[in-house]
This record gives C-alpha cells, structure tokens and sequence, in this order.
C-alpha cells in the first residue's frame, strides 16, 4: 500500500495488521515520523524511502531481536547492490562515509508464540535542497532511486531473511550483519563506557572489548567515537 501522505507509516501499518493482504505501507511524505527512542525521523517529499515492513513471523518471539538485524542485512544488501556498500552500526543503523544513511525502528506486539512487528525502514535516497541540519550527520544516496522502485525490489529480500531466520535460526544473519560491520576494533561508546568492537554474540549482541572485559550489549544506544574505513 502506497500513500501520498501520512503522519507516520508505522502507524498506518500497525492499523492495518489484521488484513494478510497488506505486506507494507509506504508513503511519499510523513509528517510525524520517527525513529528509535522516540527521535524525530525527517521526511521531506522526493528524498527518502519511508516504508514499514509487517514482519509477520514464523517463529517465537524469543528470536525477535533476529528482526532488527535482518533488516538491516536486507537493506544493506540493497544498497550494496545497487552501488552504495554501507556499514551497519548496531543494531540497525546504516551508515555511509560514517554519516547516517538509514535507520530502522521495529515495533512488536502479540503473544510470544503469535506476534507481528512493524517494521519502520527509512533510507536517505537524495540530499534535501539547502543540505541536512547541521546537526544531523547524514548522508544519501544522491542516484536515480525511486522510493516505491526501492520497496518493490527491497520487500521479497526482507521476507526471504525472515524465512531464513524460521528455518535455521540466529546463525546466517548474524554472519551476514558482520559482513557489512565496521572493522574489528572501532572504538564505540555505550553511555559512559567506551570498547572496541569485537562482533556478535550467538543471540546477536553486541560484543564490546573494555577495559574491564567483555561487555555484551544487548539493548541501547551505540555510538561511534572514532571512524574507520573498511579495507
């Protein structure tokens, strides 16, 4: 389903969940959408994918944090495809020359055993006129990418990774998140306390090396403090 505006396309697919006819709503404009931990998300007409995914999943929801992750590998994947190899700042942000290219906020609800997610892709397609906000670090794409082009060509890698996910667990999406990982030992910072990256846990958390050890990061903002280039 595409609409021409909204206030916000997680919304309008959470309203819609009961019909198995809607896979996705996108829409040209948002005017209310967000991110994760209640940021605000900016929309502006002709510059991004604003899309939420219903994950409808066939598995229980002691796997959900798989969500997120295949996500980000689907979109990622995209982008690489399409000229754009990102990196994936965990759990599901994408980032291009280490300025925010893509976010994604997934929203559960159900049962542990009958559940959907919601899944809110947002992904910079050009560089709005006059540029970011100065303090938004972002980036875009900036090529010939039409939003509903993208959603068509994105959706069946989204639901061929959650097939993935029922049939073999955690294992394949974790290996290919840390394809697209920042290299081994970027600096990284969890509120007060600082490590370098040292990849996933088997549940998909974060492994962060301290000076006090190993830290597994399971939920929270990560950021990077310092940037490295991969290769």
């Amino acid at each position: 389903m595409w609409l021409d505006r909204c206030a916000s396309t997680n919304d309008e697919a959470r309203a819609r969940l009961g019909d198995p006819r809607v896979l996705a709503v996108g829409a040209d404009v948002q005017t209310a959408g967000r991110g994760r931990r209640g940021r605000a998300w900016s929309s502006p007409p002709g510059c991004g994918l604003y899309l939420s995914w219903i994950a409808r999943p066939g598995f229980a929801q002691a796997l959900g944090g798989a969500v997120p992750l295949l996500a980000a590998v689907a979109l990622a994947e995209w982008c690489a495809a399409a000229g754009h190899p990102p990196v994936l700042k965990w759990p599901n942000d994408l980032l291009l020359g280490g300025r925010k290219l893509a976010g994604i906020l997934c929203e559960a609800q159900g049962t542990p055993d009958s559940w959907t997610a919601v899944v809110g892709l947002g992904l910079n397609l050009r560089t709005p006129p006059g540029g970011w906000p100065p303090a938004m670090p972002a980036a875009a794409l900036d090529g010939p990418f039409a939003a509903r082009d993208v959603a068509t060509a994105l959706l069946p890698g989204l639901q061929a990774w959650l097939d993935r996910v029922a049939k073999s667990g955690l294992a394949p999406v974790i290996d290919a998140w840390e394809r697209f990982a920042p290299p081994p030992g970027t600096r990284l910072r969890q509120g007060d306390v600082e490590g370098d990256y040292a990849g996933l846990a088997p549940d998909g958390a974060l492994r962060l090396l301290t000076s006090a050890g190993e830290r597994l990061v399971h939920a929270g903002q990560v950021d990077l403090v310092a940037w490295q280039r991969k290769g």
